[in-house]
């Protein structure tokens, strides 16, 4: 499938409060990369919702859709195609699966496409310097310095992939910043067949999925999502430096030193992801 843009996660980081508490489909969404020119408009109704999906060209398609859980779903046609297009909510806008029919009316799943579409209102932040994509697969090495700088700007796939493609002793490394690794972890509940990172990420965290996307949600309608994300944004600076320390990148000396000096009292304190989500349920 086609990826997500590398970077919609991180939108995040700079929501209202408000904003962040939308979880429902209802309003404008608006197309980014893949999708960059399409539109939706949707609003629940008796049945499910209706909606309207614009295409990059501006031509549009009023449809139903049956409400799941809540996600909606409903049958277009695009490019002659019968395609089943499935929308599910997140907290800056929402995931949409389009998936063609075959002439049998059975679904091909190899050559589904997953979009990224964003609420009305939401703007897209700068990339950080040191960015870089997330890996297509499971398995593609990548730094510790090139997670710890983009992580925010992947979708969750993108941070399973990049996860299990980190060298073991970054993983480690990264359990002494709990606020950051509870932050993985909650990008990491929110992908699908993330059970192998999930198994390495959770261990003697003491939390589980449920309890962190509970917990999360709870801090956005309680306006403690801006703190939370400031303090991952402080434990992500410092883990930064640690890294780039340890990987003999260009810094001086007294950083390095403050560095190595947080890193000690970080190993010491015993804290975990669950002593952080807690602060902010």
């Amino acid at each position: 499938m086609v990826r997500l843009l590398a970077g919609i996660a991180a939108v995040l980081t700079w929501m209202s409060a408000s904003i962040a508490m939308a979880e429902d489909l209802n309003g404008g969404y608006y197309g980014i990369d893949d999708a960059e020119g399409a539109r939706i408009v949707i609003a629940p109704d008796s049945q499910g919702y209706r909606g309207t999906f614009y295409d990059p060209q501006g031509l549009s398609q009023d449809f139903e859709a049956d409400a799941v859980g809540d996600t909606a779903t409903a049958v277009l046609d695009m490019d002659g195609r019968t395609v089943l297009l499935r929308m599910a909510p997140l907290p800056f806008g929402a995931e949409v699966a389009l998936i063609p029919f075959d002439e049998q009316g059975r679904l091909i799943s190899d050559a589904g496409r997953v979009l990224a579409f964003v609420r009305d209102g939401v703007d897209l932040p700068e990339r950080p310097e040191g960015f870089v994509d997330a890996p297509r697969t499971p398995g593609q090495r990548i730094a510790g310095n090139a997670f710890v700088a983009s992580y925010q700007f992947w979708d969750p796939t993108g941070v399973v992939n990049g996860y299990l493609s980190l060298p073991d002793r970054f993983r480690t490394l990264m359990r002494m910043f709990p606020a950051v690794q509870l932050d993985v972890i909650w990008k990491l509940c929110l992908a699908p067949n993330a059970d192998q990172a999930l198994a390495f990420a959770l261990r003697g965290q003491d939390v589980s999925c449920p309890q962190v996307l509970d917990g999360i949600a709870t801090a956005q309608r309680t306006g403690k999502f801006n703190d939370y994300k400031a303090e991952v944004e402080g434990e992500r600076s410092s883990l930064h430096m640690s890294v780039r320390c340890a990987d003999g990148y260009v810094e001086s000396k007294a950083d390095c030193d403050a560095a190595a000096q947080r890193l000690s009292q970080a190993a010491i304190s015993l804290r975990t992801a669950s002593m952080v989500l807690g602060k902010y349920r």
